[in-house]
């Protein structure tokens, strides 16, 4: 798997992604703020433009997204710019269980620990048990939750200093 920078022409790939990966959560009866459809074109296309939107790749085939930014006024807004802040990850669900989502979470450790950062932060639905538990096995610390335009946010963060990531991902 390849993790690229996305470009204006990846806008409806991503946006697809995203759709694919919160119609499988509607399946799953996994209530939240991913609703089809509902992913703004423009506000995507700015984060395009500001390089902070990735596309996870297999052989030309777009299979997920990545947002990954070095501040989070929404979510972490008193703390400092020590950080890179994962959002959006979404694979297609074809692709789960295969660990992608692992490798796009180490190519963020990656990234950020060499852009400098301390930590490597990111935030998921409060209720859903299953991903809290997967970010806690891969090292990341619960912080605390959030009410974030109407649902609960666990924030989890990771520190890099430790030398430790998720696992080591053969390129």
């Amino acid at each position: 798997m390849e993790i690229v920078r996305a470009a204006e022409r990846d806008l409806d790939a991503v946006l697809a992604v995203l759709n694919d990966a919160s119609e499988w959560l509607v399946r799953k009866a996994v209530a939240g703020p991913w609703i089809p459809g509902s992913f703004s074109r423009e506000a995507f296309a700015e984060k395009i433009a500001r390089g902070e939107v990735y596309v996870a790749k297999l052989a030309e085939n777009t299979v997920g997204t990545v947002t990954l930014q070095w501040s989070d006024e929404l979510f972490w807004p008193t703390a400092p710019s020590d950080a890179g802040y994962v959002h959006k990850l979404a694979l297609r669900p074809a692709y789960l269980g295969r660990g992608f989502g692992l490798q796009m979470l180490v190519w963020a450790e990656r990234v950020s620990r060499t852009s400098g950062k301390k930590f490597l932060r990111l935030d998921c639905l409060a209720e859903n048990g299953k991903i809290r538990n997967y970010y806690e096995n891969l090292g990341f610390i619960h912080q605390g939750d959030v009410y974030i335009q109407g649902w609960k946010a666990s924030l989890f963060e990771k520190n890099l200093d430790s030398g430790k990531q998720s696992l080591t991902i053969r390129d």
